[in-house]
């Protein structure tokens, strides 16, 4: 009997700590994550009505007047904080969770003197130890990250020295305690708070900016082992095994924020007096000689001859591919919500955007993820550092907005300065490069970022919310001054609408363009659409159409063609003369007639798909440019042609939208 009422609440609490574990498990999808934030949150409550039914705290006004008054201040607490002042919020709890571990360890130990083991007396001595360096530590932190004090590192004469001396403070009043009268006990301890407290101080101001994510996760794990000694002093198996949880994830997301940086804990908290490089950019090693790292630079006196606001949209509106960089700028300039509307707009443009997300980017671990998550953007969208850097170097675009020092090359081509080996982006190989940034000025290491004056790079300084607005309004002046072009487009389409209901015989040439458009399964629908108005319809592949052998068929084959229907070139030509329309969908050089009546050229001999031949020819490519090959291609000024210029998906989407409505056409 004995046996089993011992058991029964080890077991209880063993329930309690599974289902914690399990809402802790469910955060590693953004899909779990309020899942899990509720089930841990069962937990904790169902440790709460554990701890008062087995103290025989059953007063129920007691408890419900104690719960109302935590859950109003929360409540309005939720409510009044921002986004941007999440960091300082998450430190200011870290510091709470520290005040309240040291007040009950400091109560058990003063209450209890006599009566605990050296194993609990020592647990309450590091309970309260780590808990009052854990509340001055976070206050500290708080204050950074709100603004109340200078982020700056601030130092002391001699800060070595006095960090150690409080250590060895510390230790010393630590170990006395042991061997104190009781009478002199409680002063024993407040100067141990006292010590704790300041040493909390000393080894938290001299550190901020781009190491505060450290300081806080670092403080996160404090407060977790400052618990968890709480819990062994009060015999509570519940608060050991959460603290310890808190604690153990704590120290990995330090172990993980430090290796980011390529420092270690020791020298956050002890750094080298190193030699601040602050005139980087003046440097004649970097400022003087080209680039290194870039790649397929754009020419600087092409970037210089324009405005860098007009060059920018230019250049947005050519790329096809989009990497953002976040960093803390954009938080301080609230800017999430206009980034993720530029982001939507590109998308709906037909561009593949994505976000790249260094770990220490921002004040907190996480910090660039949660504004975007307000933002609405969507964590698919979101890439690591090692997942994303291989990207950047076939990336049209990148896109920074308020990062310096995680995507600084200085770090990876000067040695002795503050960031010298630290892990960056490097958005610095991209095609092209817009900094979105309040100025020139160096980031918090205080090193000049030579990606400013790369070739690629074009700089648009300023409020980082007002200068994406900008950007937004641009590409919507850009649009608007496009609608012209646009009834050109709108009457192409109808003339191509037009061609393919009256025809009997379609011949659809897939390309390359179609692959990245990821349009296949819009023209094959388009196809069959057609065939059920009685139209033949066929697909004329060309050998080298694509980046690899049978990349045509593979596409189609996925959108579920019928392989009958796939012609080869030497099938295809002879029939193109008495073709109503050939629909080209992305591509250029293989039906480039250039390729027959030009010699001299790359293209000059080699065999194309003779579409120039058809009664109609439809065109749906991103634009009039030439091919791979660099030939200008005459069919697109062919009488007997239809232009359709831009996305071939959303091209094709037009021209499918007649033949779904009611009715369709005859």
């Amino acid at each position: 009997m004995n046996a089993t009422q011992y058991a029964l609440p080890l077991m209880i609490d063993f329930a309690v700590i599974v289902v914690l574990i399990s809402g802790i498990w469910q955060f590693r999808a953004p899909r779990g994550a309020r899942t899990g934030n509720l089930t841990a949150a069962l937990a904790l409550l169902s440790a709460f009505v554990l701890v008062l039914y087995r103290n025989g705290i059953v007063d129920t006004g007691v408890v419900v007047l104690t719960l109302m008054g935590g859950g109003t201040v929360g409540y309005a607490v939720a409510r009044a904080v921002s986004m941007i002042q999440i960091p300082a919020m998450v430190a200011f709890q870290h510091g709470v969770g520290g005040v309240a571990a040291f007040l009950v360890s400091l109560v058990e130990l003063t209450r209890n003197t006599h009566t605990l083991d050296r194993v609990s007396e020592i647990s309450g001595l590091l309970g309260l130890t780590i808990g009052a360096l854990t509340f001055s530590g976070s206050m500290v932190a708080s204050a950074k990250l709100s603004n109340r004090m200078r982020q700056t590192q601030q130092t002391l004469p001699g800060h070595h020295l006095l960090l150690w001396w409080s250590i060895g403070a510390l230790f010393f009043i630590g170990v006395s305690s042991f061997y104190i009268t009781s009478g002199l006990v409680w002063v024993v301890y407040l100067i141990q708070i006292l010590l704790s407290v300041l040493f909390g101080i000393l080894f938290s101001i001299r550190i901020g900016g781009a190491d505060m994510p450290v300081l806080i996760s670092f403080l996160n794990a404090t407060a977790g082992l400052a618990a968890s000694f709480c819990g062994m002093v009060i015999g509570n198996q519940l608060l050991i095994a959460f603290g310890a949880t808190v604690a153990a994830s704590g120290s990995i997301l330090t172990h993980v924020m430090c290796k980011a940086m390529n420092r270690n804990l020791f020298r956050v908290f002890f750094p080298e007096t190193v030699k601040r490089v602050g005139t980087v950019g003046k440097n004649k090693s970097i400022a003087a000689s080209p680039p290194t790292h870039a790649a397929n630079h754009s020419d600087p006196e092409k970037i210089n001859a324009q405005e860098p606001l007009t060059k920018a949209v230019s250049i947005i509106k050519d790329a096809r591919t989009v990497i953002v960089v976040p960093g803390y700028g954009m938080a301080l300039a609230k800017a999430q919500t206009e980034v993720s509307e530029l982001a939507n707009q590109l998308i709906a443009f037909g561009k593949t955007v994505r976000y790249a997300i260094h770990p220490v980017a921002g004040r907190m671990p996480g910090h660039m993820n949660v504004l975007l998550a307000e933002a609405g953007v969507d964590y698919e969208m979101l890439v690591e550092m090692e997942a994303i850097n291989p990207e950047f170097q076939s990336t049209d675009l990148v896109l920074v907005v308020g990062a310096c020092d995680v995507v600084n090359p200085a770090a990876i081509d000067v040695e002795g300065t503050p960031i010298s080996g630290m892990p960056i982006l490097i958005t610095h190989e991209a095609k092209n490069v817009v900094c979105c940034n309040f100025d020139e000025k160096p980031g918090y290491s205080g090193v000049e970022n030579p990606l400013y004056s790369n070739g690629n790079t074009i700089l648009l300084t300023g409020d980082a919310k007002k200068t994406v607005q900008r950007l937004l309004d641009a590409l919507a002046e850009k649009q608007s001054g496009e609608k012209a072009a646009d009834k050109t487009d709108l009457q192409n389409t109808s003339d191509a609408v037009q061609a393919l209901a009256q025809a009997k015989r379609i011949v659809i040439i897939p390309g390359y363009g179609m692959a990245l458009a990821k349009a296949q399964f819009d023209v094959v629908e388009l196809g069959k659409l057609l065939e059920r108005k009685g139209v033949k319809v066929n697909y004329a592949i060309h050998p080298v159409a694509g980046r690899m052998p049978g990349h045509m068929n593979v596409l189609l084959a996925e959108a579920d063609v019928d392989y009958e229907n796939l012609i080869e070139m030497d099938e295809a030509n002879p029939g193109f003369a008495e073709t109503d329309v050939a629909m080209v969908v992305g591509a250029c050089d293989v039906v480039n007639p250039s390729a027959i009546k030009q010699e001299g050229t790359p293209i000059s001999g080699m065999p194309i798909l003779m579409a120039h031949q058809a009664k109609k020819v439809i065109v749906c490519n991103l634009d009039k440019k030439p091919g791979y090959s660099g030939v200008e291609n005459p069919l697109y000024d062919n009488e007997n042609t239809i232009m359709l210029l831009g996305d071939a998906k959303l091209t094709t989407k037009k021209l499918i939208e007649p033949f779904q409505a009611e009715g369709g056409w005859t």
